[in-house]
């Protein structure tokens, strides 16, 4: 349970996170710690690691659409599968030690950004002609419509990453020792 406890401490987070996210300025969109839950929690707990952030994603969900103008049932299968993605990236690194689990947990932000931009590309019937160069659009710009490019949501994904899963490996490593009133070693 000390262990675990960190996890469900960012799990509020995320919670919190999303919902100010829907509701602050687009300089700050998809910065939230979901993605680093999700390696995070598949990396070193397993499957019932991803049982939490998974709900607080469904709960936060309707409201984090409501509050972009979005409806939840459009948007849902995308991120779903990114997530899988993701998921099945941090399979691989179960039991890494911290610098590994910090650079898979980079590699599944960038994984996630493909699949999720390579999916709306594909399904999104703005992009008339599915050709390389509106792929690369897709990853870049995105459509014209929209104020925000998608290199904006993947700068912000990739730095929340970073930041959320380096605070949750130090919280993981160093929380239960700090209850236990030991001593907390340095995190190499």
């Amino acid at each position: 349970m000390q262990r675990a406890l960190p996890f469900i401490v960012f799990v509020i987070v995320l919670g919190f996170a999303r919902i100010f996210g829907a509701m602050t300025s687009d300089s700050f969109v998809n910065f939230q710690p979901l993605g680093a839950l999700l390696f995070c929690g598949m990396a070193l707990f397993g499957w019932r690691g991803l049982i939490l952030p998974a709900i607080a994603w469904l709960i936060t969900l309707p409201l984090t659409n409501i509050a972009q103008g979005y409806v939840w049932y459009s948007t849902i299968l995308t991120p779903l599968l990114g997530f899988a993605a993701m998921i099945a990236l941090a399979r691989l690194f179960k039991n890494a030690r911290p610098g590994k689990l910090f650079l898979g947990s980079l590699a599944g932000a960038i994984v996630f950004y493909l699949v999720t931009n390579t999916l709306s590309w594909v399904s999104d019937p703005l992009y008339a002609t599915k050709s390389f160069a509106t792929w690369v659009q897709a990853l870049t710009v995105g459509l014209p419509q929209y104020a925000i490019p998608t290199w904006v949501f993947f700068r912000n994904a990739l730095f929340a990453q970073g930041l959320f899963t380096g605070l949750f490996l130090l919280a993981t490593r160093t929380a239960p020792l700090a209850w236990k009133g030991r001593p907390v070693p340095a995190v190499s």
